[in-house]
């Protein structure tokens, strides 16, 4: 029993420093701004940039089938509700 508690204990306290590990590299990717330098840090970024013509402030009639500037087209709406706020 002894034998079993043990390596449970050692295989926990290895979960919690990957866990560490994995904490650590997400939040120097994500969080910290090392790169000084703004090309390197447009190149590198992990996430998409906003712009003005963001969807939530367009306020033109969409119609179906879109076609994405990624190429993906979408068919039909999938969306019930005319308000997406709506209670369902």
């Amino acid at each position: 029993m002894n034998i079993v508690l043990l390596i449970l204990g050692i295989l926990g306290i290895g979960a919690i420093l990957i866990a560490a590990y994995v904490f650590t590299v997400a939040a120097r990717n994500y969080v910290s701004d090392e790169d000084t330098d703004m090309e390197l840090a447009e190149e590198n970024r992990l996430y998409v940039v906003r712009t003005d013509r963001d969807r939530r402030q367009s306020s033109g009639e969409i119609g179906f089938p879109l076609e994405l500037p990624t190429g993906e087209v979408i068919p039909f709406d999938r969306r019930s509700c005319d308000d997406r706020r709506a209670a369902g």
